[in-house]
């Protein structure tokens, strides 16, 4: 699960909404999904922020509609939403009820993974757009089994923070894909040992670059 950075707003009319609410410390209105004034501004800023993946487990959400920005002059999106397979999600449910809209707290990511999504309370030891997230740090993958789990070998982790973080990849869904993730690896890692180019990687860059340094192919 790569860092994502949510300072790009090209949704401007939603941010200012936004933060115009949060400076007088305003109840949102009711999180109605779909229905919502500026849901479909969220949903493609998220989009361009995070590349068109899931911002969880890094799986391509959306192939085509992000090259063209359809975006006017007075900061909203003004093309109907391409097709993908992404849900809105709010990273801590508790803040659903009265900062639905609360772009901090909203992602991206893949229907099922969202629907599968624990009710457990998160940390945000592995909140992806906080500036201090490098999941060269706290994550490790076992390139064999092409699952995500704590990394036990920086010593800066606490036991504490181990348990916190294998709960988030279980909570996030973050090895949900691991069929996936092993189909698009494999063949790659094939090609790096023959010493061939291996074909543009669209999806997984985190788990792609750590099995290559597990391997020592960087």
């Amino acid at each position: 699960m790569k860092r994502i950075d949510k300072s790009v707003i090209l949704s401007t009319a939603y941010k200012k909404w936004e933060e115009n609410l949060e400076a007088h410390q305003c109840p949102h209105p009711a999180y109605n999904s779909s229905k919502g004034m500026f849901y479909h501004d969220i949903i493609m800023n998220l989009y361009h922020c995070q590349n068109g993946l899931c911002a969880y487990t890094e799986k391509s959400l959306i192939l085509t509609g992000l090259e063209n920005h359809c975006w006017n002059q007075q900061g909203r999106y003004s093309a109907d939403l391409p097709s993908h397979f992404g849900e809105l999600e709010h990273f801590d449910e508790r803040l659903k009820s009265n900062k639905g809209w609360l772009w901090d707290n909203l992602f991206m990511v893949d229907g099922k993974v969202n629907r599968k999504k624990s009710s457990r309370g998160v940390n945000n030891i592995l909140k992806p757009d906080l500036p201090e997230y490098d999941p060269f740090l706290l994550l490790s993958y076992d390139h064999k089994k092409h699952i995500f789990f704590a990394n036990t070998q920086n010593t800066d982790l606490t036991e504490e923070d181990i348990n916190s973080i294998n709960d988030m990849i279980d909570i996030l869904g973050i090895n949900y894909v691991k069929d996936w993730r092993r189909k698009e690896i494999t063949s790659r890692i094939k090609a790096l040992e023959f010493g061939l180019e291996p074909a543009p990687l669209t999806e997984y860059h985190t788990a792609f670059e750590m099995t290559k340094r597990n391997l020592g192919l960087v």
